[in-house]
């Protein structure tokens, strides 16, 4: 059996400090876009929170967890829309910083908390949460079944984990997976169907499972949009060498994006009874 090195929750976190600037170009959101024709007003990244929170079942005063929230728009857009209650972690002490401030500016700070904590050792009793979600950060979790499994615990009897994030959808070239690793700092992730196994052996029942690599790959068709709007922004921060480093890096992203990796949207449900 092959196996493939991943990064400490540490050094995942050191990385996404250094790049919190690189990110907060994209409007402080960081995950993919849906591209949902029945609502072709919305940002497809605004959509993509709307559909995590719509399979979250969440109401005022519910309690959810925002496993891995990046700069928290995804938390703070679920406080909005639906009175709960999110605490969001995050392994990068400068994009927890960041979303404290968000809230704060968004007004919701009293019901919206971000805390610096590891998403396989998660610092919270049993049955803390109505729900759970965690998008784009499975992926980077070195025992992603111990995080699955850490998240059903804290989940209620009936609760809901709201899972998105990239999986492979073909075999990939040594090339490929060097390619992996300078964009995503992991060498492998799982099948679309891994995630499925994943969820089923963390003792979840699987009541979603959606294989949206087609949102995928739009959002990575604008990958070249994008780096045009901002190359000149990058290379004042970042130094021209720099600049040109991470638009090829990028545009390799792009590649395995189009050819090699997919996306799932799936949701599942903690056996027992919902309590309350």
């Amino acid at each position: 059996m092959t196996t493939y090195e991943s990064k400490t929750a540490d050094e995942v976190g050191e990385y996404f400090d250094d790049r919190s600037w690189l990110f907060g170009l994209n409007g402080f959101n960081l995950h993919i876009g849906y591209f949902d024709d029945a609502h072709p007003g919305t940002d497809p990244k605004e959509r993509h929170t709307e559909v995590m929170i719509e399979a979250a079942g969440l109401g005022e005063g519910s309690r959810l967890l925002d496993v891995g929230c990046g700069f928290g728009r995804p938390a703070i857009a679920a406080a909005k829309a639906t009175g709960a209650h999110v605490v969001g972690i995050n392994v990068s002490a400068e994009q927890v910083r960041q979303g404290q401030a968000l809230a704060a500016e968004a007004g919701v700070a009293d019901v919206v908390a971000f805390e610096q904590a590891d998403g396989m050792a998660l610092p919270y009793p049993d049955a803390s949460f109505d729900a759970v979600w965690a998008s784009e950060a499975i992926m980077y979790m070195s025992d992603r079944p111990k995080a699955l499994r850490e998240i059903e615990r804290v989940l209620v009897p009936g609760g809901r984990f709201v899972l998105s994030d990239y999986a492979e959808r073909g075999e990939l070239s040594a090339e490929e997976r060097v390619a992996l690793k300078e964009g995503f700092t992991v060498e492998a992730l799982p099948t679309i169907e891994g995630y499925r196994t994943l969820l089923t052996d963390a003792g979840l029942e699987v009541t979603r499972f959606e294989d949206a690599t087609a949102h995928l790959h739009r959002s990575a068709a604008r990958i070249p949009e994008v780096l045009d709007e901002k190359y000149a922004y990058i290379a004042e921060r970042g130094g021209k060498e720099f600049a040109d480093e991470f638009k090829a890096m990028l545009s390799k992203v792009g590649m395995l994006e189009g050819r090699v990796l997919g996306y799932v949207i799936a949701v599942g449900r903690k056996t027992g009874e919902r309590r309350g």
